[in-house]
């Protein structure tokens, strides 16, 4: 986030990071031009990063598109499995694109997900074009995105892009894209390509157009009236927080967002190298600000995202507080901070070209250790899957081995009851059961995230969820009369569980036995 050359090259002196446009590094650069960088970088992003169609949060949009196309499926809670389809445009694109293609589900979302990666890199080209004066700065910019791909973003539970296809994964691009005609001064093409992202993700959207609201006024010397912008936004915060006081909530929605998992609702709870991760980069637009001036597009860029930051750790910290009141939760307001990270990856790509002009072999180092360390960070984050999931691949992973087996051996009905943490043991790999297996289940603690955006469905997910809590030590008796007045028809049991239930699949991990008969 330290400064780079600017495309307003009239600044001089130490401020202004110029790179030698005669230097031989900066023509071995500009012999590939970086506008073909997209295209040859996506193939490595996959190779490195690697591809889980059925994780984390694409477990809950792949459900979401197999219930469009079928309807039938998830009985019980389909409430679950197509919570944010009427938020968002892109799961009816992708099953409209399944329907006239007929090309099966898992190979659009392989297509989906490498146009997001091409969409994203391109986004961050335009960007870096606009930013800085040479090849060599924008092939930097663009490995730093290239090796940064799956960065986690502070402690909000989001990475800068992710490995599987989700809505952000076309919201990122199109609200970078967005940056960049704002900084063009293309008001219309702006307009269009938030309107498009807000139909995709309207949470993302919110960020994207605080940014720009920002950038501009900044831009135009009216720093003043943005930073009274960002003062009316926390006492309006106030206001309404204080007018929700008094507002109770539910104990099933404290509980939802109490879990473990959920700390990133809060930043109270969040720990201090997560915390590190909203500070560095702060002050690493604060020097590049120092360094480059507000008058420059440089620091056109990183005024906004210091006023943005500040503003959205103010509110979280002052009015998302982790006894209540709730009223700001679902927004996530640290959640900004993925655009944030974003656009200083592209800024960094000046820090690394300056470094290439002083030293070829310093950068490519950095480079080397970037992608090998982002490598290996997703060997160990995805420790039971295949490190690419192909369509039609055989997984690895033990769980995907027994929800595959569910898939093609128990009723389309069927009604699965485990145990609701079981989605954040280590080498499940929040591998997501109702998107493979096309079955449904009992609420468990990833339906939790959805009810901390959706707070009406907390009592169904904490009756559902908390009646499995003991499943793995219930006798068969306490299962029946527990678990199937749920509507549950078969269980999920470590395979030390004692059961006389029929079990006809098991391997070292799990077992898959039939309650109803």
């Amino acid at each position: 986030m330290p400064t780079a050359p600017a495309l307003n090259t009239s600044s001089s002196g130490p401020s202004a990071l110029l790179i030698d446009e005669e230097s031989p590094h900066h023509h071995r650069a500009r012999s590939i031009p970086s506008s073909l960088a997209p295209f040859l970088l996506t193939p490595i992003v996959l190779l490195v990063h690697g591809y889980h169609p059925y994780a984390g949060d694409a477990g809950i949009y792949v459900a979401d598109l197999r219930h469009i196309l079928d309807p039938s499926l998830y009985p019980l809670n389909a409430a679950f499995a197509t919570a944010f389809a009427k938020l968002s445009l892109f799961p009816w694109a992708v099953t409209a694109i399944v329907r006239l293609s007929h090309v099966p589900l898992s190979c659009v979302l392989l297509a989906a997900h490498l146009l997001s990666i091409f969409l994203f890199l391109a986004a961050c080209r335009q960007l870096a074009a606009r930013l800085f004066n040479n090849e060599s700065a924008r092939w930097s910019s663009l490995l730093l995105a290239t090796a940064c791909f799956t960065l986690p973003v502070a402690g909000t539970a989001l990475f800068v892009m992710d490995p599987y296809v989700t809505a952000r994964s076309f919201s990122t691009p199109l609200s970078l894209m967005a940056v960049a005609a704002c900084i063009d001064r293309a008001w219309l093409r702006t307009i269009l390509l938030l309107a498009l992202t807000a139909l995709i993700h309207p949470l993302m959207a919110v960020y994207a157009i605080g940014f720009v609201v920002l950038q501009p006024l900044i831009a135009s010397g009216r720093t003043r009236l943005a930073l009274t912008l960002c003062v009316v936004l926390i006492a309006a915060c106030g206001v309404a927080f204080t007018l929700a006081h008094g507002a109770p909530a539910s104990p099933a929605y404290r509980q939802a967002i109490s879990l473990p998992e959920r700390t990133f609702l809060f930043l109270a709870r969040w720990h201090w190298y997560e915390m590190l991760g909203l500070v560095l980069p702060l002050l690493l637009f604060a020097l590049a600000l120092r360094r480059s001036g507000s008058s420059s597009r440089i620091g056109a860029v990183c005024l906004p995202c210091l006023l943005l930051g500040i503003t959205s750790i103010v509110i979280a910290a002052a009015f998302v507080p982790s006894a209540g009141p709730y009223l700001f939760v679902p927004l996530q307001v640290l959640r900004s901070f993925h655009l944030i990270y974003a656009l200083g990856i592209v800024l960094c790509g000046g820090v690394l070209a300056a470094l290439m002009s002083r030293s070829r072999t310093a950068a490519i180092s950095m480079v080397v250790v970037l992608f090998a360390g982002m490598f290996a960070a997703q060997r160990l984050s995805w420790t039971g899957s295949n490190h690419i999931e192909w369509p039609g691949a055989n997984p690895a992973n033990p769980y995907q081995q027994a929800f595959l087996w569910i898939r093609d051996h128990t009723p389309r009905n069927a009604v699965f009851a485990f145990d609701p943490r079981l989605v954040y043991l280590h080498e499940e790999d929040e591998q997501g059961f109702r998107a493979i297996t096309e079955r449904d289940h009992l609420a468990d603690d990833k339906d939790a995230g959805i009810v901390a955006v959706i707070p009406r469905l907390a009592d169904r997910w904490a009756l559902q969820r908390n009646a499995e809590l003991d499943i793995d030590r219930m006798t068969d008796s306490e299962r029946i009369a527990t678990l199937a007045p749920l509507g549950a028809t078969w269980l999920l049991l470590p395979p030390s569980a004692k059961t006389a239930f029929p079990c006809p699949w098991r391997n070292s991990i799990i077992q898959v036995c039939n309650m109803s008969r």
